[in-house]
């Protein structure tokens, strides 16, 4: 192990340290929250999350309380925007797993038609928190991006029909609000028209007299994504006749003309309110901006005024993110290095290589366009097949076998890259008879399995630090929407089931970025050019995505996928979808290229990246079955 190996090594703990102190006091509000794992268990399953209770919310003096919500695909800890900022304000947050999603269960298909399951667990939440002593039951809020704003509406009309239904009944006014536990709702990337519930969507009354019982409020950019699939854009959303009628519905106010951003506009007969925002942001942006961030924080000032108020723009999420960041830079920063050490034992020591042989130098004129088609056809086909083959493994590879929505279809384009690889490398490299050894594929069986085991223990003790930082501080390394975080055991066998399909994508390529060792290429530019070759087809697919946003307000699939199918919705989901895999492939590049240096084999590169990138999805994404 050398002496650089030894400084990187130390580094990268150092960060991880660094990033679990500071991204912990941020997330406490430095020392003035606590942040407790909460396991409930409800009628349906199993729902977690993380409640964080400000030290000035007591039993004498009881907060207000919300509950926050991911969306689809995502985990509480997508959340953080929202619980640091509200929690650092004195309100009680819970940030919830919602049921299929992080820690919590997957229930029995029989509980699938009811409340629980179908506000994602938030009305389990809800209830929660009404009986905690340092919560002021009257003041319970609810909140949630995406599909978690999707379960605040349904939440909100849940308890705004007990409410009604009581008073039918012959229930008191007083006696029917008790009922009621939802006092605010604020509803982030969804629209409440968009939303299947029992009474608001429906209902044409545009008296007032038929909104929710509960203040209303709804952030929607101006270029989100789902809402455009839906079949509408979202750029002149405040004048437009869904923003008028839903003025109309909860408040009665009549208008015809844009409604005020930010506006506070409150049904004179029962005092509810309704609050639009519309930020100039996508859809995935909105847990990740300062805008939006303060829009939930207004919105919430003002209808569950806080026990210590803040200016909108007083932030500090943004803190946590930044060292979560640090964290996530020194896990990576730990592969290399730990490996190198590893290779210095005398268990590994012989799979380590005193040197790898140089690709001939690349010549201009025809090798030179060989390589350059190549990589081009790699690419343009890799990013052909990106939608079809993520739609076609999300209908066919979802099952009782493989339980998990999203990570079938992303493993079935990974192996159909890999296949697209093998014949960019026969036009690049030529013909594979014979050469097996010269790709570094052919090796030892007795040092596959070492290598194997390498892979295994490398990524496991770069777990143990994420696990470390979790179990002291409840902080992960993560930035916008790419995530490590924990898992438990059961999400290995889990993850063992879709390791083949990510396994033939990084074998792959692993032996192309092995090929970029020209002679006459520096070390330097070795390393980058393989960074850049994996990330260009999830950048190309993203570009093409999202340029039509600049001038229309819709994603390419937008304006060629006929809205308000499903169809429709994967080509707004798709886009999200890839956006971390830009920085996860060009990560898997820099450590192929690595650790085919320090072994002479594509083995440990593409062994090392599958288990890896297999347990990163795993653990980040929804279940669809109990596993």
């Amino acid at each position: 192990m050398n002496k650089r190996s030894k400084t990187l090594l130390v580094i990268s703990v150092l960060l991880v340290l660094i990033s679990m102190l500071v991204s912990g006091a941020v997330q406490t509000s430095f020392g003035g929250v606590d942040v407790k794992e909460i396991s409930l268990v409800t009628k349906v399953g199993t729902l977690t999350g993380y409640l964080l209770v400000p030290a000035t919310a007591t039993i004498d003096t009881p907060a207000p309380a919300i509950v926050a919500s991911h969306g689809y695909l995502n985990n509480r800890e997508m959340q953080d925007i929202t619980y640091v900022e509200l929690s650092r304000r004195g309100y009680v947050v819970f940030a919830m797993n919602a049921y299929k999603h992080g820690d919590s269960s997957v229930p029995d298909a029989r509980f699938a038609d009811t409340i629980n399951v179908r506000t994602g667990g938030m009305l389990d939440a809800v209830e929660y928190l009404a009986t905690l002593p340092f919560v002021d039951a009257t003041r319970i809020g609810v909140t949630g991006h995406s599909m978690g704003g999707g379960y605040a509406i349904i939440t909100a009309d849940y308890y705004t029909s007990l409410e009604r239904k009581a008073i039918a009944n012959g229930a008191s006014a007083a006696d029917a609000k008790k009922l009621n536990k939802v006092a605010s709702a604020l509803t982030i990337g969804t629209y409440p028209s968009s939303v299947e519930i029992q009474g608001f969507a429906a209902n044409n009354d545009l008296s007032g007299n038929g909104g929710f019982l509960c203040d209303l409020g709804i952030i929607m950019a101006k270029y989100d994504e789902f809402f455009a699939a839906s079949g509408y854009s979202a750029m002149q959303l405040l004048s437009s006749d869904l923003a008028h009628n839903l003025l109309a519905v909860q408040t009665g106010v009549q208008r015809t003309g844009a409604l005020e951003e930010g506006k506070v506009y409150a049904n004179p007969n029962n005092g509810y309110r309704l609050v639009m925002y519309n930020p100039r942001e996508t859809h995935a942006q909105n847990h990740f901006s300062l805008q939006s961030a303060g829009e939930v924080v207004s919105f919430f000032e003002a209808t569950l005024p806080a026990p210590h108020p803040l200016p909108p723009d007083n932030q500090i999420w943004w803190m946590k993110e930044l060292f979560n960041l640090v964290g996530l830079v020194g896990f990576f920063i730990f592969l290399v290095p730990f490996t190198d050490l590893l290779l210095s034992l005398p268990f590994f020591s012989e799979l380590r290589t005193a040197g790898v042989t140089p690709v001939p130098a690349l010549q201009t004129g025809q090798e030179r366009q060989r390589f350059i088609t190549s990589i081009v056809l790699n690419v343009l086909l890799c990013v052909v097949l990106m939608f079809p083959l993520i739609m076609g493994g999300y209908l066919l590879l979802l099952n009782n076998w493989l339980p998990q929505d999203t990570t079938g279809g992303i493993g079935l384009w990974a192996a159909g890259c890999g296949l697209v690889g093998l014949l960019a490398i026969r036009i690049g490299s030529g013909k594979f008879k014979g050469r097996g050894k010269e790709f570094g594929i052919k090796i030892p069986w007795r040092n596959f399995w070492k290598t194997a085991l390498l892979a295994i223990a490398v990524v496991s003790a770069a777990y143990i630090l994420l696990f470390f930082v979790d179990y002291i501080y409840q902080v992960d390394f993560r930035i916008w929407s790419f995530d490590l975080r924990i898992f438990s055991a059961s999400k290995i066998w889990v993850a063992i089931k879709y390791l083949p399909f990510f396994l033939v994508y990084f074998a792959v390529n692993s032996i192309m970025i092995s090929r970029n060792t020209f002679a006459n290429w520096s070390e330097s530019k070795q390393t980058w050019m393989s960074v850049l070759f994996n990330i260009l087809a999830p950048v190309v697919f993203l570009a093409i995505s999202y340029l039509p946003l600049l001038f229309n307000g819709y994603t390419f699939w937008g304006l060629v996928i006929a809205p308000g199918s499903l169809l429709a919705s994967a080509g707004a989901l798709g886009p999200i979808l890839m956006i971390p895999f830009v920085p996860i492939l060009g990560i898997a590049g820099y450590l192929n290229i690595k650790l085919y240096r320090l072994t002479g084999s594509i083995w440990m590169g593409a062994l090392l990246n599958a288990l890896l990138i297999t347990m990163i999805t795993v653990a980040n994404t929804s279940f669809s079955f109990p596993y």
